[in-house]
């Protein structure tokens, strides 16, 4: 009998929003009944129309959000909060503005006890790994939305979760690839 990774049972999650023209807040359903498994090494895409839940979705995998009924478990174990067990890639960058893009890759590794000169090899080696070997020591405001994010990438691969979890990790490459012409992308 193969156990799973992960197991959604009967999840549900309900947010409380505002109500219209004065009306009282009301509750809203953006998640209903979900079950579902996933087995170690397996890769699971969640795709669907804005708004679906999908992020909702990752957030409680995350830990960053309680169930409002149902329960998410990992490796057997509930979820009662964010862990280093799970890493997250967000829509949004989420970098420090104040540190540079190897400094990015080393916060999670610092926290986790790693001495200066592993946690700086390892964020190099991660930069590398997403083609930023030569941005170390770049701000997170000399960089492009596309390089933003690979370094968010770089950041969450670093301290080598069990479970990575990305929310449309991708969609800034996309952009930032296509406004740019393969000349700007690649040299004279």
């Amino acid at each position: 009998m193969t156990t799973s990774k992960i197991r959604f049972e009967h999840v549900r999650k309900e947010f409380l929003v505002r109500g219209k023209d004065g009306r009282p807040a009301q509750g809203f359903t953006a998640l209903d009944d979900i079950t579902l498994d996933a087995r170690a090494g397996e890769f699971l895409a969640l795709v669907g129309p804005s708004g679906c839940g999908k992020s909702t979705l990752l957030d409680l995998l995350g830990g960053l959000t309680r169930p409002s009924s149902g329960r998410i478990l990992l490796d057997g174990k509930v979820i009662e909060g964010p862990a280093r067990d799970r890493g997250i890639v967000f829509q949004q960058y989420a970098l420090f503005p104040w540190r540079t893009a190897a400094q990015n890759v080393e916060f999670g590794l610092d926290i986790a006890g790693l001495k200066t000169k592993e946690r700086r090899e390892r964020a190099l080696h991660y930069l590398d790994l997403v083609g930023l070997s030569g941005f170390a020591d770049r701000y997170p405001h000399e960089l492009s939305g596309g390089m933003k994010q690979r370094v968010a990438i770089a950041r969450s691969l670093a301290y080598d979760p069990e479970v990575l979890l990305m929310d449309e990790p991708f969609a800034a490459l996309l952009e930032s690839s296509m406004m740019m012409s393969p000349r700007a992308c690649y040299g004279p």
